[in-house]
């Protein structure tokens, strides 16, 4: 990939200022040593008042770090995958697009190595992480979300014929020309936008390298296995239905 031309990375956030402070800081300063030509976007996805002013004054102390980054505000909450796409929509010149999640479970270092390793790939191969446990990439999470984890894997295999190791694994890299091909047929912000985003990637041959990352459970996630389990089964539900009717293929 030529040096010239710009990588989209993005980070959706809401009412989350604080979390993003630890990890925005590490982040900018692993941009700023990294020779990767990356425009980075805080995208805000309908926070607060008083969240969006803690997130310009966030934002332009990370500015100072590595000048790249910029914020998008929006009035409207659109869930994390609205803000993600949000912010793609807007960048037409990108070659490659891609985001990170702001909790810090995935650190800054993994996230340049993953940039590294898409700049390393084919210019139409997506590189997502996944969070395989070993001695040298170790994952910290606890029985619960453990079991919770490999559930998900499970009935998405099983409803979507897809065989991904990790599908929610917050940190993913995609063609821009490929998302540009996908995008009227991408239906799904929530919890599962990531599921049918691989899926829709699937259904137009792309390959998807999936490489191995460490990973650590921050405390103060919003996503409650018990409490939006139904909801995220629902989801899946509609994009198998979209799947099975050929959607995806007419994207």
């Amino acid at each position: 990939m030529s040096d010239t031309l710009p990588i989209i990375l993005v980070t959706p956030v809401w009412n989350d200022s604080r979390r993003l402070v630890v990890f925005g800081f590490s982040l900018a300063e692993a941009l700023q040593q990294s020779d990767l030509p990356v425009r980075w976007i805080v995208s805000d996805d309908g926070s607060s008042f008083e969240e969006k002013k803690s997130l310009e004054t966030l934002v332009a102390r990370l500015a100072e770090v590595y000048p790249n980054v910029e914020l998008i505000l929006s009035d409207v909450r659109s869930r994390k995958g609205g803000a993600v796409y949000r912010a793609w929509d807007h960048c037409e010149e990108a070659q490659v697009l891609a985001f990170v999640d702001a909790d810090g479970a995935i650190s800054a270092e993994s996230i340049v190595n993953l940039l590294r390793v898409s700049a390393a790939e084919s210019s139409e191969t997506a590189v997502i992480g996944v969070r395989s446990n070993s001695s040298g990439l170790p994952i910290r999470r606890s029985f619960g979300r453990t079991v919770s984890f490999n559930l998900f894997r499970m009935i998405v295999s099983l409803l979507l014929g897809v065989r991904f190791q990790d599908t929610q694994c917050g940190a993913k890299i995609i063609p821009a020309k490929a998302y540009r091909e996908i995008r009227g047929g991408l239906l799904e912000h929530g919890f599962i936008f990531d599921v049918e985003l691989l899926v829709a990637l699937k259904e137009l041959s792309v390959d998807v390298h999936e490489q191995p990352i460490p990973w650590q459970e921050v405390d103060g996630g919003k996503v409650s296995p018990l409490r939006d389990s139904w909801a995220m089964l629902s989801a899946l539900m509609r994009v198998r239905k979209r799947l099975k009717s050929g959607h995806y293929a007419k994207s």
